[in-house]
């Protein structure tokens, strides 16, 4: 006992004068080394996240087959799909502690707290059962093969009785993030991280269990990283936990204001995914197959877009709070120069290496030809989306710079406009012009690309930073 609480010590962060701890002021200093010092952690902590399904994946489909990991992504899509309202919420119950922060509102934090963790802690346990339900129907909508249809059933089930240990997690991590604290939810997703690993290797080689197997090592390992994040924040930062605070129906407005359309922009995104799947399962199992492994190296690879655009987001919140817009805008460009910058070295890592890359999700042993086909139509996809990176993260750059100012609704729309791009653009290829399936990967960065424009229109328009709800005081633009 006396160990551990020495290792909530040692993670204690220091105070700032109002008590609270960890905080990072992001209204002072240079911001290019505030976005970088948040975005590293973050960066991090998204790869260790995103490891989960990456593990998951890999181990499925080298000792479980390809039918197997095939399933595995079919299921994925929808899981999201379902997951995507609650990191809304967490994402917008992180806009909210870092504007009262910035606000100098210290002491309403506690009320946020207790409203969105019950909020998301209903909405969960509602979506765990209604999920239950829709499993089959789900999956035979997006025209499953009959060959994965059990494995992707039996994933799915399973991984959607642990949806609360992931919003658990999402949210409390969230709340710290949201006080510019990007390193402690680090360390206990590093932790889970290599808990997973282990519990993979047992219940799937081990124990024979299967993707079910996968399912669980990834439900437990997330269920002890929200219990961890849960202690440190008891002990190392107790201004956040809601001892006797209730439910404010006005603060639940507000996470609903912001949370809302963040939920639907992630739902958004995970339809799509789901629309996509729909069009590449009739293609069998290697396509499916292929395109399961290369969407997880993808996903893992643009994780330093996803964190620079979680930096700014937190950047601006505390910025429009303090009622600096002017830093905002500046904050906006250094992050587009390190976004475009990071992904072009993204890029010449992952085309070059796409073969060896794409030979981790499958054994050559059971099947040399459908491992061969595997491998060659996820490289195929491999071989455009890394070019044009950097489309998709000045996108991010931009939506989430005005997300943390309070323009989340446009955030949304942008994001349904993205999606809807992507799968109309992928039927009308295959269906129109015969592309066959590379006319899929083409979908990606035309969508991307038509909506920066979008995005870019809206921002300099500069209408987004009437949006903010927290601040005290609005700072004027100057153009």
């Amino acid at each position: 006992m006396k160990k551990v609480c020495y290792f909530f010590h040692i993670l204690r962060p220091k105070r700032n004068k109002e008590g609270i701890g960890l905080v990072r002021d992001l209204t002072q200093n240079t911001p290019w080394k505030l976005i970088i010092a948040l975005a590293i952690p973050l960066l991090l902590g998204n790869l260790f996240q995103a490891s989960y399904n990456l593990v998951d994946t890999m181990i499925v489909g080298r000792y479980a087959g390809a039918e197997a990991l095939a399933g595995v992504g079919v299921a994925s899509p929808v899981f999201n799909l379902l997951n995507a309202l609650l990191m809304g919420l967490s994402v917008g119950s992180s806009i909210i502690v870092s504007q009262l922060f910035g606000a100098g509102r210290q002491g309403e934090l506690p009320k946020a707290v207790s409203t969105v963790l019950w909020t998301s802690l209903a909405t969960a346990i509602v979506l765990t059962i209604v999920g239950q339900f829709l499993v089959v129907p789900l999956l035979s909508v997006l025209r499953t093969p009959e060959e994965d249809f059990q494995a992707a059933e039996t994933y799915l089930r399973t991984i959607l009785c642990g949806l609360i240990c992931n919003v658990f997690y999402n949210q409390l991590a969230g709340l710290l993030r949201g006080l510019g604290n990007t390193r402690t939810p680090l360390y206990f997703l590093i932790a889970s991280c290599c808990l997973n690993i282990v519990l993979d290797f047992a219940f799937v080689c081990g124990f024979q269990m299967g993707v079910m197997g996968a399912a669980l090592a990834t439900i437990l390992s997330q269920g002890i990283s929200a219990l961890m994040t849960w202690g440190y924040i008891l002990r190392a930062v107790p201004q956040l936990v809601p001892r006797g605070a209730g439910f404010d129906r006005q603060m639940f407005y507000t996470a609903v204001r912001f949370g809302l359309p963040m939920g639907l922009q992630q739902a958004s995104i995970s339809l799509g995914h789901v629309l996509m799947q729909w069009i590449i399962n009739p293609f069998g199992t290697a396509l499916i197959a292929g395109y399961a492994a290369a969407s997880k190296v993808d996903t893992f690879a643009v994780m330093p877009i996803i964190s620079l655009g979680s930096a700014i987001s937190a950047y601006a919140a505390q910025n429009v709070g303090a009622g600096k817009l002017e830093r905002v805008r500046l904050g906006y460009r250094v992050n587009n120069a390190i976004t475009v910058g990071v992904c072009v070295i993204l890029s010449l890592v992952v085309v070059p290496f796409r073969q060896p890359l794409m030979s981790l999700f499958v054994s050559a042993e059971e099947d040399p030809a459908l491992t061969q086909a595997v491998i060659q139509m996820g490289m195929s996809m491999l071989a455009i989306t890394p070019l044009f990176y950097w489309l998709l993260g000045l996108v991010h750059s931009t939506l989430n710079t005005m997300a943390g100012a309070g323009d989340t609704l446009f955030s949304m729309i942008a994001m349904v406009v993205m999606m809807l791009l992507r799968v109309a653009l992928a039927w009308a290829f295959i269906t129109f012009l015969h592309t066959d399936y590379v006319g899929i990967w083409w979908a990606f960065p035309i969508s991307w690309a038509i909506t920066l424009v979008f995005v870019l229109v809206h921002y300099f328009r500069g209408s987004w930073h009437q949006k903010a709800g927290l601040r005290q005081k609005q700072q004027q633009a100057t153009h």
